[in-house]
């Protein structure tokens, strides 16, 4: 069956058994989007932009072992503390982001991330929003990019909400507890970091957020 060009193809899915079952192109969408049927069927008229990474492809890598054995090497490192499968990505960011704060260039630092990313933005998630409104928006920056989903170990999806924990916290705290090389503070990455990136993005796909941060944090469109 040809899976990329069949309206209605049938995607296998695991069962409350364990076992694999089938479920239709259309309800993978919207389950995945977690969005409602109307607009589920819209995503699915939007293949270039938000469909291509349901079809499968992950089959036909040659490389997907060497992905595995990367994970479970780095899930094996449980000294100094457990790392996770984003531990690169985060100590990248904190390096990054005290350099800026110590330099008194954070604001530049963000305003030059969402410039960098402006095009996706404008090509991509601008486009969506208009054509399945703003609650989209989320799932194209949390769910859908390979920035936020190597970050983020779990992601909670409401309609119009997402929730996450900090994937900073305890690297930062570790640390400066340990070698105490940052002078950056954890409250400092929220405000100088994820508040101002994620609001550059909000502005160019023309939509408004909230964000409440903390241990769990919470970003809502409104």
């Amino acid at each position: 069956m040809d899976t990329k060009n069949t309206p209605d193809s049938l995607f296998l899915t695991e069962s409350s058994n364990n076992q694999p079952s089938c479920m239709s192109r259309r309800d993978f969408a919207k389950k995945a989007a977690g969005i409602s049927a109307v607009s589920a069927f819209a995503l699915m008229s939007l293949p270039q932009l938000a469909f291509a990474w349901m079809n499968n492809e992950i089959e036909g890598r040659d490389d997907l072992g060497d992905g595995l054995k990367s994970i479970i090497k780095t899930y094996n490192t449980i000294d100094p503390y457990p790392l996770k499968f984003n531990e690169g990505l985060v100590r990248q960011h904190l390096r990054s982001l005290d350099f800026a704060v110590r330099k008194g260039v954070a604001k530049e630092h963000a305003e030059h991330f969402v410039y960098v990313l402006g095009p996706v933005l404008e090509r991509h998630i601008k486009p969506a929003v208009a054509k399945l409104g703003k609650n989209i928006f989320l799932w194209g920056i949390f769910e859908r990019t390979g920035c936020s989903y190597q970050l983020y170990e779990h992601i909670n999806i409401k309609e119009g909400e997402r929730t996450f924990s900090c994937p900073y916290k305890r690297a930062l705290e570790y640390h400066n507890k340990e070698v105490g090389t940052y002078n950056l503070k954890w409250e400092d990455v929220c405000a100088n970091w994820c508040s101002l990136t994620w609001n550059g993005f909000a502005k160019v796909a023309g939509v408004e957020i909230k964000i409440e941060p903390g241990e769990t944090c919470k970003v809502s469109v409104v």
